[in-house]
């Protein structure tokens, strides 16, 4: 079976930053991808011989251009939720998040409690210790940590016992079960375990502004962000503002990670820009043309949290 979309079709798509869309024959959404050269991505997708069975269901590709990296990763990351395409099975919404929460029991012991929340407000994160997709990826991480940390089981909530988890008879667990551990000592470990899954502080005082230029020196976007939340995006063209992405103001831990990922790139701060209350609320109303009351780079790190 041929493909339906010609090799000239392909040529003829931009060959930069954004995201492309694979339609089947009665336009449903089969995947939606991202790349920084979107031509060159697509046209690989028709060249391997292991995505052929794809491609022979593509009979439209759409395509939306980001100004950059950041924005496809965001757009992508959006798009799939929104529009729940066939084949992105592992990065589609699922409707509630698991957060590990830290609670101290009589005896001072850290207990991790696994709950299931439709919202997360990062304000209030101090006793989360992690966040997770689903249930099965917090069980399997609580099983690793056990192991490499020492980690007492049935204080994780991975088993149910009267007395010394099963682990303490494997030598795996000091008995922190049981008080034998000084419990500052294992409440330490916990911390440790959970350190790369933990949501990481907001480092601004307020909102900020993320702005990314296209190589080619017409595509702008700019994205607000608040709290590590997404609130919504602008993007110019020739002079043309529209919006890009809008999101409910709530936190999204794939957002989360692409921006923590970008923000913590040194080279990218200069694209950052701590907004005060008024600014905020002018580039929510204004959108891109308020973007020249912003203070100037040399001032942008005066209102990040010391």
């Amino acid at each position: 079976m041929k493909f339906r979309v010609l090799p000239e079709t392909i040529a003829s798509l931009p060959d930069s930053p954004g995201v492309y869309l694979f339609y089947g024959p009665l336009e449903e959404l089969l995947y939606v991808g991202k790349s920084k050269a979107v031509r060159t991505r697509v046209r690989s997708h028709f060249s391997a011989a292991e995505e052929r069975w794809l491609c022979r269901k593509v009979h439209r590709v759409e395509v939306r251009r980001t100004a950059g990296e950041l924005g496809a990763l965001l757009l992508e990351s959006q798009l799939i939720k929104e529009l729940q395409p066939f084949y992105n099975v592992a990065q589609r919404r699922r409707r509630r998040i698991i957060v590990a929460r830290r609670v101290l029991n009589k005896q001072g012991y850290i207990v991790v409690n696994l709950d299931a929340v439709d919202y997360l407000e990062v304000r209030e994160s101090e006793p989360i210790l992690g966040v997770f997709k689903h249930r099965t990826q917090a069980k399997e991480f609580l099983d690793m940590i056990a192991k490499s940390h020492r980690l007492c089981p049935k204080l994780l909530k991975l088993e149910v016992a009267r007395g010394y988890c099963f682990s303490y008879h494997l030598h795996q667990c000091d008995g922190a079960c049981m008080g034998e551990e000084e419990a500052a000592r294992y409440n330490v470990r916990v911390e440790e375990a959970f350190d790369a899954r933990r949501v990481k502080s907001w480092p601004y005082e307020g909102a900020v502004a993320i702005e990314e230029r296209g190589s080619d020196g017409n595509h702008k976007e700019v994205f607000l962000v608040d709290n590590w939340c997404l609130i919504g995006g602008v993007r110019s063209s020739g002079g043309t503002f529209e919006k890009n992405v809008q999101t409910p103001r709530r936190f999204d831990y794939d957002s989360y990670k692409i921006l923590y990922s970008y923000m913590a790139d040194p080279q990218n701060q200069k694209s950052v820009t701590p907004l005060s209350r008024q600014q905020f609320a002018d580039f929510q109303r204004d959108g891109l043309r308020s973007t020249a009351i912003m203070p100037p780079p040399s001032s942008r790190s005066a209102r990040k949290r010391s």
